[in-house]
């Protein structure tokens, strides 16, 4: 079974539920690309980085990043921020070597159900939605 959800959609979920305004925007079939604008000095600026889709092992899903500006150096930070912010929520993500990021979807109280009904096969994106491919259990 195929799910698709436009860029739009998830930019305009993350705005009303977050109150954030993120860019989300096709690269290739493995690679989507995300920034957010940041001022500075009065300027807004379009902080982005890309990431990529590397390979999903049942519930975990492996990504890599890559991004100008230093991004490298700000995502360690971010992540251990996060984890700071919502202790209760930090395992389900792990830095690894290489710029890859492992996301415990599975860990995830409300994703939980839904992986108990189907499995996880793969993630694309197209250059009009991103695409998830699951299978039925």
């Amino acid at each position: 079974m195929k799910l698709a959800i436009t860029y739009t959609e998830l930019q305009d979920y993350v705005a009303s539920h977050f109150k954030k305004t993120v860019n989300i925007g096709y690269v290739d079939g493995a690679t989507v690309s995300v920034s957010v604008p940041i001022k500075v000095f009065g300027f807004t600026k379009s902080v982005g980085i890309n990431l990529i889709v590397k390979k999903i092992e049942g519930t975990d899903l492996f990504l890599s990043y890559d991004g100008k500006m230093g991004i490298d150096m700000l995502v360690s930070p971010a992540i251990s921020y996060a984890k700071k912010l919502v202790p209760e929520k930090a395992d389900w993500v792990e830095q690894m070597s290489g710029n890859i990021v492992k996301l415990r979807l599975g860990d995830i109280d409300k994703v939980q159900k839904v992986f108990e009904k189907v499995e996880l096969k793969a993630i694309r994106f197209t250059p009009e939605h991103i695409e998830v491919d699951v299978a039925l259990l």
